[in-house]
């Protein structure tokens, strides 16, 4: 199996984001063991990012255009229209270039455009970042069940979700996590005093929370300050409300993550909806103890147990108690320390060597 052929799709393969960065560390995982590795993108988003200085696979994007997004006119209907059919074409040569083997579409838009075109030969598999319960709210779950039911197998980020999205009607669901993109030799320093948040500026990511939370505790922790790193649809509202409170710093998305998890003394994940997330996975990871809120069956299989317990979990969208669980790990040196220790040694469990593990696992199961 060392030399099969891998291609790897996503809806782009250019922003910096969760998704892109999990595609990019897969498909060089896979590539390090022996893979021939492709990674597609079915639209162009420029700039585009360079995940790693040598790539180990090819890359290719589809369309040749942005794809248009919000306006419904006939114009912009045509134009979907257009780069949608020249997506397929270009996919298929893609494919036709060399032997079959798998595709993993790791979103759904990717396998809608993939199942247009003939994938005989080819075995299947479709991931889904997102948690069952977002789905179920919006038109995700009819999109998932359409478009991965004739795949070989359906990746879900934790059993839970697995077993939801069997109960909903699929019957090829695997419990598959996302790999962190890095492991730090040595945990951070426990001697800052910067609260920070990693994320998307968007109304499911929660930072206007964060903001609210922060400004009930300034007062009470006036050595400490909140960093916020990110950009995003909120970002005008979020940087008015920053600027009317003490003690927040403001920083745009950073090729190198790692260098913003050595600045902090506590993580925040004040989230609404979540898969699982890469940014507490990599504060894990970096030995920085973490406040989260209990939006997810992700969040939930990396903050453990209540017995040993590598996260500090609140209530979704409870302001007042995200508030106090940060003044509660400022204020306490000795649960930070303790926290920090079982979240690295919880963190091991997702690094990339292990994932790619199970993904040859799963390449075995449905090559038989």
């Amino acid at each position: 199996m060392s030399h099969q052929r891998i291609v790897l799709m996503a809806n782009n393969i250019d922003e910096v984001g969760g998704a892109q960065r999990v595609v990019h560390v897969l498909a060089q995982g896979f590539a390090e063991r022996g893979f021939d590795v492709e990674l597609i993108g079915v639209t162009p988003q420029p700039p585009a990012h360079e995940y790693h200085e040598a790539p180990a696979y090819r890359r290719r994007v589809l369309m040749s255009e942005v794809w248009p997004a919000g306006d419904s006119s006939a114009a912009v209907k045509e134009l979907r229209s257009r780069l949608r059919t020249e997506a397929r074409a270009k996919l298929a040569e893609a494919l036709a270039s060399g032997p079959s083997g798998v595709l993993i579409t790791a979103q759904v838009w990717a396998m809608e455009i993939a199942s247009g075109i003939d994938l005989t030969g080819w075995r299947t598999i479709g991931q889904y970042h997102g948690a069952f319960a977002a789905a179920a709210q919006g038109r995700d779950l009819r999109r998932v069940l359409e478009a991965y039911s004739p795949c070989d197998a359906s990746v879900f980020l934790t059993p839970v979700d697995a077993q939801a999205w069997q109960q909903a009607g699929l019957n090829n669901t695997v419990a598959l996590p996302n790999p962190l993109a890095w492991w730090p030799d040595h945990p951070v320093a426990a001697t800052s005093r910067t609260v920070g948040c990693v994320s998307r500026f968007s109304e499911e990511k929660g930072v206007q929370d964060l903001l609210e939370a922060w400004s009930l505790i300034v007062d009470e922790v006036p050595t400490w300050e909140l960093l916020l790193v990110g950009n995003g649809p909120q970002e005008s509202s979020i940087r008015e409300r920053a600027a009317a409170l003490r003690g927040v710093r403001m920083m745009a998305p950073v090729a190198d993550v790692s260098s913003v998890f050595s600045e902090l003394g506590v993580f925040v994940l004040p989230s609404r909806t979540e898969g699982l997330p890469l940014a507490l996975m990599e504060a894990m990871a970096s030995g920085v103890p973490s406040v989260a809120t209990d939006c997810s069956s992700g969040v939930r299989l990396l903050a453990g147990g209540d017995l040993n317990p590598a996260v500090e979990l609140v209530p979704r969208g409870d302001i007042p108690d995200l508030a106090s669980a940060i003044r509660f790990l400022i204020e306490d040196e000795q649960r930070r320390e303790q926290l920090a220790r079982n979240a690295r040694e919880r963190a091991q469990e997702f690094t990339l060597d292990r994932i790619v593990d199970q993904w040859e696992r799963l390449f075995s199961r449905i090559d038989r």
